[in-house]
């Protein structure tokens, strides 16, 4: 007997042997015996640590001994890395085979290889059990399986797993063999999850193994193990079972905390052993570890209720005990074992649990939890009155994001509440000041608004803004960017007069057309048709012909022919060229009197149209006449009409002819800019196209189909317009807004150029002047002004877009008036002018009078601070929020005056 008891140990964790002297026989031992030997479904599913093991250890052993066949699967053994259903269930299947010795009589794996590509793993267990298993073992079977709660740590759905056991209790009243098939599931779980898919039936079948603590009248066998250890062996186990409440692993582990006091001759008493070994620092001293267990599986399995089962602990251990409810988060908080149901109540499970985890634990544990917990425990802490404490603005937001979707307690979503109701109650308050302070401001913006839309700019304002929009587009015009404008401008007005002009009846064009030269054979046309056709023309009697063709070189046949008519023709004229290279001149007609010899070359714009007339040049120490002016000299010679030049001004050279006063073109006329001014030129006044002036063709001519005195008293201009030679120019009716482009002959230009001087010096026609350039100035400045003057006087700004419309229109009459009259006008700088002070001046008062809005608005929001105080500093907000950064200073500014007004009042009073 002596050695017995010295030989006596206490269990602490794990399993006890089925001779184990410490084992406590429960009444959950006979309950769960009596049901698996009648082949009841049991299931034992408790808090860890409470002896389920050792249960199941003791129960293996009895029904082996009478005969059953005892089947152990552990799941913790199977893992849950890199596991997959197919091999899950193959460990089943293999543990079957293991424990029912069926080595010999199957080989299992091939047995499984053959059916897991045609059936799903749960169906292969499915066959397995009811073909192998039930056919091989002719005993009744009792399976075994503990930790069942690791089902719920797979990456994958067992649910079929727990159908499959529902499934087997359900064979039993359609066939008897599998009534001898038992299963006993151990863990710690609650029976409703095991079965996740809540669309399929709930795990609800078997009987559930209540394992209560041990009991006064089941632990003789602890008491036996202190007996010769200490004095009162009976008393002591009843102080222990005081502070554990029967748990098995703390009952066990005191007992042996108490045997080894009385080993060292330390006679502690049992609430000392508790202090010293199990309450002071718990978390260093919990080997093997079970108070930590409990901890984490409250704190960390699962985040989302931690608050919820901290509350309702902490509700427990203020009120001592609860009802119990069945809700999960009771289920819960037993499965962790801090807390036990008894008699429809729950209360903390031992004294040692609520010495572990006390207030001060409950306290710091939702502190580290709640983003709130200062707030929540100031407010609990006033009855829940005080509502300074509670959450607002984004800190509210944030706590509401953070609480998504987790289980809190009853105080937190009291206190939640309350922050919803405050927030919401200062919505409402907020949203009637708001709205009043938006009334505020529009009251005070329209007030304002009407006074200030009575003010108008200052006068001076006008010649200002005219100066500074006027002094830009003047060097716009100066760098040469408007130069391109005003030219095409000048072409429109050429193009709208084109219908006003009449046909020119002194000059007729002999045209040298595609049909001319495919009769002539060839180009250049041979000598002898030239000298025929000059001859018939000379037979009418012309004043002078005009030979716009290079004949420097001879054309046979008929040279001499032609020679004949040069020299027996005193008013027949031929042409050079004389501008350019050496390389690029053309000599006169040989046997010609130089006298007779114009030059044909045309001045060409930066655009390539011709819109000036070169009437004479100085090449080496001599004065070149172009044909123009030659023919020209010649008509009005034969009219007594002789040039004379005006003064002596070598810029401009004014020559007298007639009725015209000639002056010479210099480079920045106009809407020119740095051109070349090079030789006597003259802005060109066309008279009109080739359908200005009577034409003939050469065929007509040399077949004598003309008239018999069409061309006398003419002049006569013999040139070329077939497509072909591409003797042509650009010019403005070259193109338009609705044609393309259709240039100009070379004879026709020539006839324009003559039919210019000799209408203006018989006729008095205008030649195309420009004013000097202080008065062009002068002009788009007054433009300017007028565009300031109507934005000034006209509030709309649809009537002030109408109205620039109206004298941008009165500008181009007055620009094509003057055309007429032979004046070139600068109407687009003035354009531009007229538009860009308008829309300056606009901007200009506008700013002004937002600006004076602003200061009024502000002055009048102010005031009405003094009777709507939060209303009129959110409408003062307000009107900061839609300012620029300097108003916005500026509004600071005011305030902070104010507030020093009226702190200074208040220390006086």
């Amino acid at each position: 007997m002596t050695a017995t008891k010295s030989n006596f140990e206490y269990q602490i964790g794990g399993s006890l042997e089925s001779s184990a002297p410490s084992y406590v026989k429960r009444h959950a031992d006979t309950e769960f015996y009596e049901g698996l030997k009648w082949g009841q479904f049991c299931y034992v599913l408790n808090s860890r640590q409470m002896g389920k093991s050792s249960l199941r250890v003791q129960m293996m052993q009895r029904l082996q001994a009478e005969g059953i066949i005892c089947v152990f699967i552990d799941l913790t053994g199977m893992g849950t890395q890199d596991v997959t259903p197919e091999k899950w269930y193959a460990g089943i299947v293999q543990s079957l085979v293991s424990s029912c010795q069926l080595h010999s009589k199957i080989q299992w794996r091939s047995w499984w290889r053959e059916r897991r590509d045609l059936l799903s793993p749960v169906q292969c267990l499915s066959k397995f059990i009811e073909e192998v298993l039930l056919v091989e073992v002719k005993q009744n079977i009792v399976i075994f399986i503990d930790e069942i709660d690791r089902v719920l740590s797979q990456n994958f759905s067992l649910d079929d797993f727990f159908a499959l056991i529902r499934f087997f209790f359900q064979q039993r009243e359609v066939n008897y063999e599998y009534r001898r098939l038992t299963f006993a599931l151990l863990g710690v779980a609650n029976p409703n999850e095991l079965i996740q898919d809540k669309t399929q039936t709930p795990f609800n079948i078997g009987k559930a193994i209540e394992l209560q603590g041990f009991q006064t009248d089941e632990v003789q066998p602890l008491i036996d193990g202190l007996k010769e250890r200490v004095s009162n062996p009976e008393a002591v186990l009843m102080q222990i079972l005081e502070w554990t409440g029967g748990q098995p692993f703390l009952t066990q582990k005191l007992c042996q905390f108490i045997v080894l006091e009385s080993t060292a001759q330390r006679f502690l008493s049992v609430d000392q052993v508790v202090k010293l070994h199990i309450v002071e620092n718990w978390e260093s001293q919990d080997e093997p570890e079970h108070l930590r267990t409990i901890r984490d599986r409250i704190l960390y399995r699962n985040e989302k209720r931690t608050g919820r089962l901290l509350e309702l602990y902490q509700q427990i251990l203020r009120q001592g005990e609860i009802s119990a409810d069945g809700s999960a988060e009771q289920i819960e908080l037993r499965l962790s074992g801090l807390v036990v149901e008894q008699q429809g109540k729950l209360k903390v499970y031992n004294r040692i649990y609520e010495a572990v985890f006390n207030y001060s634990w409950v306290d710091r544990n939702l502190a580290q939890l709640r983003p709130y917990a200062e707030a929540i425990a100031a407010w609990s802490a006033s009855a829940c009155q005080d509502e300074s404490y509670l959450l607002r603005a984004q800190a509210l937001q944030d706590t509401l994001a953070w609480a998504l979707g987790k289980s809190l307690g009853d105080l937190d979503y009291q206190f939640l509440a309350a922050s919803q109701e405050l927030a919401k109650r200062q919505a409402q308050m907020s949203l009637q000041a708001i709205a009043q302070a938006n009334k505020l401001l529009a009251q005070a913006r329209q007030k304002v608004k009407s006074e200030v839309l009575q003010q108008r700019i200052g006068q001076s304002w006008i010649l200002w803004i005219a100066i500074c929009v006027t002094a830009p587009i003047l060097l716009l015009r100066f760098g040469g960017l408007l130069q391109g404008g005003e030219w095409n401008m000048l072409d429109q007005f050429f193009r709208w007069r084109l219908l006003l002009e009449s046909p020119e009846k002194r000059i007729a064009i002999v045209t040298i057309d595609e049909k001319d030269i495919k009769k002539a054979g060839k180009w250049p046309i041979p000598d002898r048709v030239l000298a025929k056709a000059i001859a018939n023309i000379k037979a009418q009697k012309p004043r002078a012909i005009g030979l716009d063709i290079y004949r420097d070189l001879p054309v046979e046949p008929g040279h001499q022919d032609l020679v004949n008519i040069f020299q027996s023709t005193p008013n027949l004229y031929g042409i050079e060229k004389v501008v350019g290279s050496k390389i690029n001149t053309i000599a006169p007609p040989p046997t010609l009197n130089p006298e007779r010899v114009g030059f044909a070359d045309q001045v060409v714009d930066a655009d390539g149209k011709v819109r000036r007339a070169l009437l004479l040049v100085l090449s080496q120490d001599e004065t070149r006449y172009s044909l123009a002016m030659k023919l020209a000299q010649h008509y009005l010679q034969s009219e007594g009409i002789t040039i004379e030049l005006v003064d002596n001004d070598p810029q401009r050279q004014r020559m007298h002819w007639g009725k015209a006063v000639l002056e010479r073109f210099v480079s920045n006329d106009g809407g020119y800019v740095h051109t070349d001014s090079g030789g006597y030129q003259i802005l060109l006044n066309f008279r009109g196209n080739q359908q200005n002036f009577a034409t003939f063709p050469l065929r007509d001519i040399l077949e004598k189909r003309i008239p018999p005195d069409s061309l006398r008293d003419r002049l006569v201009l013999i040139g070329i317009t077939a497509e072909s030679i591409k003797d042509v120019f650009y010019t403005p009716y070259s193109s338009g807004l609705f044609s393309s482009s259709q240039p100009m002959t070379g004879v026709s230009v020539h006839a324009n150029i003559i039919s210019q001087i000799i209408s203006a010096t018989v006729d008095g026609r205008p030649l195309l002047r420009v004013w000097q350039k202080p008065i062009e100035w002068l002009w788009i400045l007054v433009w300017a002004g007028l565009g300031a003057l109507v934005s000034r006087q006209l509030k709309s700004s649809i009537a002030i877009a109408a109205s620039i419309i109206f004298a941008g229109a009165g500008l181009l009459g007055i620009g094509f008036l003057a055309f007429c009259l032979g004046w070139w006008l600068p109407i687009i700088p003035s354009l531009l002018v007229l538009l860009g002070s308008a829309v300056a001046l606009e901007l200009v008062t506008y700013k002004q009078l937002e600006q004076l809005q602003f200061h009024r608005t502000l002055a009048l929001l102010l005031e009405m601070c003094q009777n709507h105080p939060l209303a009129g500093a959110i409408a003062i907000e307000y009107l900061k929020q839609s300012e620029s950064q300097d108003n916005q200073a500026f509004i600071e500014q005011q305030l902070r005056e104010k507030q020093s007004a009226t702190s200074t009042i208040e220390a006086v009073e």
